[in-house]
Order: structure tokens, then sequence, then C-alpha cells
């Protein structure tokens, strides 16, 4: 009974150490993360800088005692082991929701372009880089065949979340370039975060055994077939189900994909491939389902990425002495490499399909951002011993500073100083004024509602309305233009338009365009836009956006009855909000 008693002290002291390590990380890595967001920076920094701070590089050097009752070995970091493999397998679903099979489908050629010299020109350099780095920096010299695969896949990848948010916060989202860039981000994650679970089960093994990777991957193929095509059929059932419930139906999805998360990456770890890849197979199917609200949508991201991801990313750099390790050639290096290989590709690749070379560059910057999913795949390569920690801070620094280098380099390029002649295209009041204007919108969809927009611009168009039409209800289905916050924007090139042309349309009761926030849409702009005018499309969706961008802007436009009280109201608060940058309307996607 004795030694019972003792065993139940033992464990109930293990029980409160990792629960004060928990919430001790996980305030921490919130309240440095919203820092670092108020200074325009990423969360995954000041999570980051939490696990600087708490670790092995701040703490352990200043207080060694605190630091070793804090973050002890045996059960506790058993315990804390558990809660960030759960995070990784969490974080690997929201990566997997982000990715739209339907809009990988529909890009093309084009996409398939981008995205196949995006990942051969990073993983030539990656290879390269891997056979030239000296021994000292190789986790196995004897395996530096595997160090050089790993390199090439990690120079490959882009962050899904990252780029997502870079073109929300520019407002690129829902233009063509950013659907480009969208498209090559999925088809880079997909193949390789594919590629690397694969790998990375019999490099754990310290070697490649040809008839065990070709199981491998064959069990693996058929895991993702079954999840993506029956699986999927299933998902859309239940979800049909759940969904009626509006109010019940984000939590009960939440319950449903982590359920299904843990059981997928438990098939995949069983079968020899790591536990990420069931994640991302899992969040690929649920994300690809037309059921998935995209409020739904939302609630997982806000648990995932508020409760899980910064004891994730803190807890990287925990382990790690960031300053011993810290090589600056070798981050200089690893950077310049990742940076080059991925701009020459994808920019290129753009650059050959058409796009100016303003455009592709903003595309080959936007793709650059690497983030927190380079962050999570360094982490995997080091615990499986394939990289050394020099390598994995280079990789970390690298991960930060190609995500800090996106927005604004796209910004620079994207967002012209000037337009063409005529109404400015960053004039939202002028556009409205030379379109049309319906102070009653008497549809209840969102394909009869732009249907009716354009009926009203047949003065100013002529016979394209009905191409126009066309255009816009298959890019409705390509990406749905919802907004949040009561606005959507449907909008559409069309062949032969010479301008941009817009109609605004209100509706009180709401229209669903299926917004990020759940909400109808009840001021509706329908924008026609001549093809390929990519620097007019950025600067009117800015501009229409700006024009009602805070509630009282929105509000005093629902209560115009006339076009030129209309005009007036977009012209008073499109100037009164000029001064701001067009940015995010609520956070509907992983700020890391």
């Amino acid at each position: 009974m004795r030694s019972r008693g003792e065993g139940e002290v033992v464990h109930g002291q293990d029980a409160l150490v990792f629960l004060l390590s928990l919430g001790l990380i996980l305030g921490v890595a919130r309240l440095l993360g919203e820092a670092a967001r108020a200074f325009g920076l990423p969360l995954v920094v000041g999570e980051l800088l939490t696990g600087l701070l708490l670790g092995a590089t701040g703490l352990q050097r200043v207080l060694p005692g605190v630091h070793a009752w804090l973050f002890p070995t045996g059960a506790p970091a058993e315990m804390l082991s558990g809660y960030t493999t759960v995070a990784v397998v969490l974080l690997l679903v929201v990566a997997g929701l982000e990715v739209d099979l339907g809009i990988v489908r529909r890009r093309g050629k084009s996409a398939l372009v981008v995205a196949a010299l995006g990942i051969v020109m990073p993983l030539a350099g990656g290879l390269v880089l891997g056979y030239l780095v000296p021994d000292s920096v190789v986790g196995a010299p004897d395996h530096r065949g595997l160090f050089a695969i790993f390199m090439g896949v990690a120079l490959s990848i882009s962050a899904l979340p990252v780029v997502a948010k870079t073109l929300l916060d520019l407002g690129l989202f829902k233009t063509d370039v950013g659907l480009l860039v969208m498209t090559v981000a999925m088809l880079d994650d997909l193949i390789g975060w594919v590629a690397f679970s694969v790998l990375l089960g019999p490099m754990q093994g310290g070697g490649i055994e040809l008839g065990v990777l070709v199981r491998t991957i064959v069990l693996a193929t058929g895991f993702a077939l079954l999840c993506l095509i029956p699986g999927r059929r299933v998902i859309d059932r239940v979800l049909a189900a759940i969904e009626q419930n509006g109010e019940l139906a984000p939590g009960r999805v939440l319950s449903l994909v982590a359920v299904v998360a843990m059981l997928g990456a438990a098939v995949t770890q069983a079968i020899g491939v790591h536990a990420v890849l069931g994640g991302f197979v899992v969040g690929v199917a649920f994300g690809d389902s037309p059921r998935l609200r995209e409020r739904t949508r939302q609630t997982i991201h806000q648990f995932v990425t508020n409760v899980f991801a910064p004891v994730f990313f803190a807890s990287v750099a925990l382990h790690v002495d960031f300053v011993a390790n810290f090589d600056p050639v070798l981050c200089l290096v690893v950077f310049l490499v990742a940076t080059a290989a991925k701009l020459i590709g994808c920019a290129g690749g753009a650059r050959f399909t058409g796009l100016p070379w303003r455009e592709s560059l903003a595309v080959g910057f936007g793709l650059n951002a690497r983030g927190a999913m380079e962050i999570l795949l360094a982490l995997l390569a080091r615990e499986a011993k394939v990289i050394n920690d020099s390598v994995f801070v280079a990789l970390v620094t690298m991960a930060i500073a190609t995500s800090l280098l996106a927005g604004p380099s796209m910004k620079r390029l994207l967002y012209p100083s000037a337009g063409r002649g005529g109404i400015r295209p960053d004039d939202a009041a002028g556009l409205v004024r030379e379109g049309a204007f319906i102070p009653l919108l008497s549809s209840s969809t969102s394909a009869h509602a732009i249907e009716e927009l354009g009926r009203a611009l047949r003065p100013s168009i002529g016979d394209l309305v009905e191409p126009a039409l066309i255009s816009v209800l298959e890019r409705e289905l390509v990406a749905p233009t919802g907004l949040g916050d009561d606005v959507a924007i449907p909008h559409a090139a069309v062949e032969g338009l010479t301008k941009p042309v817009v109609a605004l349309g209100l509706s009180p009761t709401g229209i669903d365009f299926n917004a990020p926030d759940g909400r109808p849409a009840r001021i509706v702009f329908l924008l026609l836009l001549p093809p390929r005018a990519y620097e007019e499309e950025v600067r009117v969706l800015a501009a229409l956006s700006r024009s009602v961008f805070d509630e009282a802007a929105r509000e005093a436009l629902l209560g115009a009855t006339s076009l030129e009280e209309a005009v007036r109201c977009l012209d008073e608060h499109g100037r009164r909000i000029a001064g701001q940058a067009p940015g995010v309307r609520i956070p509907s996607l992983a700020d890391i």
C-alpha cells in the first residue's frame, strides 16, 4: 500500500509539472504571438520566441534549476510530446482544409506548369546544396543522400496558411493572380508532404529499402484514394445532416474532424508513413466537400491555431539552443538557395504561361513563403536524425525570413501608384456611377443576384452581358466571393471588355455567398474586367473593399435609395478610409 501511495504522489507531481508547463507555454506563446501580430509579424514569430525564452536558449542559461523543474525528462516530457503530436496532426488537417481540389482541377495547365517548375527548381537546388555542404552540418554523413533528398523536398514546399494570409492581407485572395498562387501552393504542398511522409519512415531507420518503400507508397496511395473518393462521399452525407442545425454545426463538425483525423493519422503511422500524412489527407477530404460551410471551416482553424499551434511552435525552440547553433553563413546560403530556386521556378513558370513579368515575380514571391509548414517539416526531420541542430536553425530562419518577405514584395509589385486614363481603378464611386445600381435586389440566391446585376449592366456593355454572366458564374464555382461583413464581390474577366465595369446591388435580407463569417451578403458588387488586366483587378477589388470597410460605411450605403446617394456614400467613406491599407475582414485563415 505504501509503495502504491508513493507511486500516486509521483504521478500527481508529474501531472502538476505538465499542467504548469503547458499553461505557461500556451499563455506566453499567445501573448507574444499577439504582440508579434500587432507589429505586423506572423504569429509564429512570437510563438518561436516563447520557446527561445523558456528553453535552452534563454531560461536554461539563466535559471537552469527552474528550467529543469518546469521541463524535466520522463513522464512530463512524454505528456508534452503527446500534446504536440496531436498538434502536428491537427495543423496538417488545417493545411489540408485549404486544399480545394476543385480549384486545382479548374486552373488547368498554367497551375501545373508553375507548380512543376516550382518543385523541380527548389528540389534541384536542395539536392545540390545537400551534396556540397561539409560533413559537419549533415546529421549522418554516411547517409548524405538522404540528407540531400530531404533538403530538396524542404525547399520545394510552400506554406499554405502563410500564402493565404498574405493574399488576404493584400486584398488578393479572390483575384486571378491570388487563385493561381493558391492553386500552385496546394499542388506543391500535396506533392511535397506526400513525398516527405513516405520517405520519413525509411529515413528513421537510416536507409531506404526498395521493397519497403514500394509497399509504403502503395499502401499510402490506397489510403489517400479511399479517403478522397468513397470517404468523401460519406463525409458529404454526414456533413449535410450536421449542417442542418446552423448553430450547433461548427462544434459538431470540429469533433468529427478531430476523430477522423486521429484515426487517419493512426492508419498512416501503422503503414510506415508519418502520422502527418493521415491528418493532411483527412483535411483535404473534408476541405474538398461542398457541404463544409466557411463558418465551420473557420471554427476549426481558430481552435487549432489558438490552442494547439502556439504550444507546438514554442516547443520547436524549447530544446534547441539557437545561439550556440546559429551559423550565419549556413543560414544565408540556405535562404539564398531557397529564394532563388523558388523565384526562378515559379516566376519563370508564370511568365511562360503568359503572365507579365510584374505579376510573375509576385507569384514567385508569394510561393516563396515557407512559414510554419517549413518549421514543422524541419522539426520532424531533426527528430528523425536526418538533420542536425545547425541545419534546423537555418531552416527555421529561412522560413521566417521568406514569410516576412512575401507580403511587402507582392504589394510593391502589384500595387502600382498610377492607373490608366479615364476613371481611376481605385475610384469605387466613379465606377458605380458609370455602371449600375439596384437599391433592392429581388434575388434570393447568389446566382440569381449575379444575373440580376448583369442585366442591369446591359446599357453599358451590350451583348457582352451573356458571356460575362457565364464567366462570373463559372468563377463563383471555383472560389465563392463572399468577403464577410455583409459584402460580396463576384467578378470575372470578360473577352471584349476594354475597361472595368461595376454594378452595385443591395439586399436588406441578405444573399448567401458562402462568406467566411457565415453572414449573408447585403451589399453585392458585380465586377467585370478586361482580360489579363491583373493590375486593374487588384486595384478595383481593393477600392471596392475599402469603400465598405467599416460598419458605418456599410450601414450608410444600405440606406441609399438612389444612384446619387450610393455614389456619395462610397465617395465619402472611401476617402475617409483611403489612408488605410486593404486588410483582412475577419481572421479567416491561420495566421502562421
